[in-house]
């Protein structure tokens, strides 16, 4: 069992969410007839990853323990911050986070808000949410949350201002370790994983204006860090190998993302299965090809 939130529940007419999330990895045997099981899986592992409904008329609705299940959670949301958020600090002194993510992502947004309050809107021009976080009681939840475990060092100096205005201690983090969630944040907000079709390699990587965060994960994950020439013109982190692929699905488990991109996560052992029996080269109208068909469909459409 996964908890995103954990939270108390002493009314039901005071709170009105569940803080249980439940983790179904239903393995898969049959290479044709999986796949509907697959598809069910996926379906029920985002109904049962349960974010938390927000009170009518709460700004924030803070319940966060210091429990490992909540360190996890806080550890994602650093990481995510990490990626596509910013502090802010205005001229007129007014303090603030904001988080910009794929409009598919909206139930990772929603999981913040729900927490700390703020506003998610749809960006103008932009297939694109943003979540936004001004006013103070949330803010500073917020912060003591993710204090420590901040990794960017544009956003830790961010947060320093922030920090200083409030007459906080900014703490730094320590070094990243496999239990640490923080990996989940960041992969759901810089992380991809694609299927090249030219060799049917899939790979898991994200990408920097630095190094700096992407050298760790190497120590730990394996794969490598290179400069991608081109119109990013940004430092990139490569997973392709099998085992370090598998290995990064294990962390997953026990670190879930909260984005879109979870439904691939839960197709990489699926696609190893089916490769392994060559599905992806299968002649055209046998079972071994349409049950790749299938897989490949439901990779491309994984929102």
């Amino acid at each position: 069992m996964i908890y995103t939130i954990k939270v108390k529940i002493l009314d039901r007419s005071r709170s009105r969410f569940s803080p249980r999330g439940i983790y179904d990895n239903s393995q898969v045997t049959n290479a044709l007839n999986s796949l509907v099981g697959t598809s069910e899986a996926i379906r029920l592992l985002n109904k049962n990853i349960r974010y938390p409904r927000p009170v009518p008329g709460a700004r924030a609705i803070h319940k966060l323990s210091f429990s490992e299940r909540d360190l996890k959670f806080k550890q994602w949301l650093a990481g995510l911050i990490d990626g596509d958020g910013c502090f802010t600090l205005s001229k007129k002194g007014y303090a603030g986070l904001e988080i910009t993510m794929d409009i598919r992502d909206e139930r990772a947004l929603q999981a913040v808000k729900n927490v700390y309050g703020g506003s998610i809107k749809l960006r103008s021009n932009a297939n694109a949410l943003r979540y936004r976080l001004h006013h103070k009681e949330g803010l500073l939840n917020l912060i003591n949350d993710v204090k420590g475990q901040i990794r960017n060092p544009n956003r830790l100096v961010q947060l320093n201002k922030i920090c200083i205005k409030y007459n906080l201690n900014l703490i730094w983090p320590e070094k990243l370790t496999l239990n640490n969630g923080w990996l989940s944040g960041f992969f759901d907000s810089d992380g991809t994983i694609t299927i090249n079709k030219s060799n049917w390699q899939l790979s898991i990587s994200a990408s920097q204006k630095t190094s700096e965060l992407l050298t760790p994960l190497v120590e730990l994950f394996g794969g490598y860090v290179y400069i991608d020439n081109g119109s990013s013109k940004s430092f990139k982190w490569y997973v392709t190998k099998k085992e370090d692929i598998l290995k990064l699905i294990e962390y997953f488990k026990k670190h879930p993302s909260r984005s879109a991109k979870n439904n691939r996560l839960h197709l990489v052992p699926k696609f190893y299965e089916l490769k392994s029996m060559k599905a992806h080269i299968a002649l055209p109208e046998t079972f071994l090809a349409k049950s790749w068909d299938i897989f490949f469909n439901k990779w491309l459409n994984f929102e």
